[in-house]
């Protein structure tokens, strides 16, 4: 399926998963996969975006996507492979991995009034 649906000169009207939800349960590698796909109607010289509006949510199982092989061309030199679909979370679970590392906060320990203050005592 292609996601364009029509063209005419720079214009295009296409369809964007502008939100792929996972809703993944850990403990079972299962769960659903929601895919919101946008129609957008666009300008792709000037990047202008004529009209925009939701098209519809398509709902899929992790387990099926895991099974499935995905074709792909690398964008810079146009070869085309097949991957299987196990790298998805693989990928998945490495982005989340890495953002979390990236943003984590250290632990705040706790303190008490007593503690921002030094006694000083003489004799």
């Amino acid at each position: 399926m292609s996601l364009v649906l029509s063209e005419s000169g720079n214009n295009a009207v296409e369809v964007f998963a502008t939100r792929i939800d996972v809703q993944w349960d850990f403990r079972t590698n299962t769960g659903p996969v929601l895919f919101q796909f946008e129609r957008v109607d666009w300008d792709r010289e000037t990047r202008l975006v004529n009209t925009r509006g939701y098209d519809r949510t398509i709902r899929q199982e992790i387990r099926g996507l895991l099974g499935g092989e995905y074709t792909i061309t690398d964008p810079f030199t146009g070869e085309v492979i097949v991957e299987p679909g196990w790298k998805l979370m693989a990928l998945i679970k490495a982005a989340t991995e890495r953002v979390w590392d990236a943003e984590a906060m250290p632990a705040v320990q706790e303190t008490t009034d007593d503690d921002q203050f030094a006694t000083i005592t003489g004799s």
